[in-house]
């Protein structure tokens, strides 16, 4: 019951770490049953990937992060952080065109260790 899908895609939140923020916390709140999180290119930056990853790692199954040029490897850092809990229910990791380099990737490698909940990771055109 509730939302289950929430596409926010083509949006430019590249100045609303706030924003993300609220999201955030709307996404850790009880009544939250969110299946899926699409924000494509959206201009998500570290900042806002820090507000945001929080709620979405323990409240979507799917999480779309596809062409988010800004994240570097700080940003990826948080998610790591966030996929590494226990509490992370992400099954499916979207990070198409999101620059990925020796440093990201071993932030990545890092939260995938303790991972128990993640079947399929995109890393199409990142990897540089």
């Amino acid at each position: 019951p509730g939302l289950q899908i929430l596409s926010l895609s083509y949006n430019n939140f590249s100045s609303a770490t706030a924003g993300l923020g609220s999201l955030n916390d709307w996404l850790q709140s009880d009544e939250v049953n969110l299946n899926e999180l699409d924000v494509q290119y959206c201009g998500i930056n570290d900042g806002g990937l820090h507000a945001l990853e929080g709620g979405a790692a323990i409240q979507c199954r799917d999480l779309d992060l596809e062409g988010n040029e800004s994240i570097t490897t700080l940003g990826l850092s948080y998610l790591s952080n966030s996929i590494r809990s226990n509490s992370c229910r992400v099954e499916f990791l979207v990070l198409k065109g999101i620059p990925i380099g020796d440093d990201a990737m071993e932030v990545l490698a890092q939260g995938l260790v303790g991972n128990q909940s993640l079947r399929s990771l995109y890393l199409d055109d990142g990897i540089t």
